[in-house]
């Protein structure tokens, strides 16, 4: 009774990997045949008209401490909940950040939103570096929005 068992989950898992591994011996031509195919039973699609968007004015506020545009030194640095390695992360330092003046033996405050904090190590944090060469290499903090997101602004040279 016990090897029935087995071989009827050993069975029901395996059987999608072999329909799974015979779609992979398609040709390029077999798709693209099977691509219109599928188009022709589906028929043209008329959406109408794409709807207008009326973006609504964003409502900048003052962030609840100075805070200045700052790049992490590495991508993907974590962001710690107290100023120590053993903390707990409370997420990833994006390719701009906005720290505060407090520093704590060697740690940086971060603004995340409102008036949530993060800690990241002083020696990680550099001076703003664009992720697109030929971008403006000045970043400026220009506030928070409604939900208490961080904004930004890249002004010209």
């Amino acid at each position: 009774m016990r090897f029935r068992f087995w071989l009827a989950v050993c069975v029901s898992l395996a059987t999608p990997l072999v329909s799974q591994a015979s779609a992979q011996h398609l040709t390029p031509e077999q798709l693209d045949r099977l691509s219109q195919e599928r188009q022709s039973e589906l028929g043209s699609r008329k959406w109408g008209p794409p709807p207008t968007v009326t973006q609504a004015p964003q409502t900048l506020h003052a962030t609840p401490v100075s805070v200045t545009c700052r790049s992490p030194a590495h991508d993907f640095e974590p962001l710690f909940a107290e100023p120590r390695r053993g903390a707990v992360h409370v997420g990833t330092a994006a390719p701009q950040i906005a720290v505060t003046d407090t520093v704590f033996q060697g740690w940086r405050q971060v603004l995340r939103s409102g008036t949530t904090y993060a800690w990241i190590p002083e020696a990680d944090v550099v001076a703003y570096r664009p992720l697109v060469d030929g971008a403006s290499r000045t970043c400026v903090v220009t506030g928070e929005n409604a939900a208490g997101m961080v904004l930004f602004d890249y002004p010209a040279k």
